[in-house]
């Protein structure tokens, strides 16, 4: 579990890093679109929990580059009635 205070520990500041993804083209609005939604939330501060389907049959591949040279992967969530349901929390 996340400390509760950011500010306190320094992790309050705004950084900018860019992200390339290449992905089939059949799945680029569907993914841009829950990009879209997570940006909605929070110019409203509004907390909820949003998720993309990732095909079990090998369809979405996609693949991800960043340039944040401070990134640390995190542990992700699991849903307490489906281990199979992972989120992070960014609220």
């Amino acid at each position: 579990m996340r400390p509760k205070n950011w500010v306190e520990l320094g992790q309050n500041e705004e950084v900018e890093f860019d992200v390339h993804c290449k992905m089939k083209k059949c799945w680029a609005n569907e993914f841009l679109s829950l990009l879209t939604e997570m940006e909605r939330l929070g110019k409203l501060g509004c907390s909820r929990i949003r998720g993309m389907y990732c095909d079990g049959d090998g369809d979405f591949r996609p693949k991800f580059t960043h340039n944040f040279a401070e990134f640390t992967e995190t542990e992700p969530r699991v849903d307490k009635d489906d281990e199979d349901v992972l989120f992070w929390d960014a609220g």
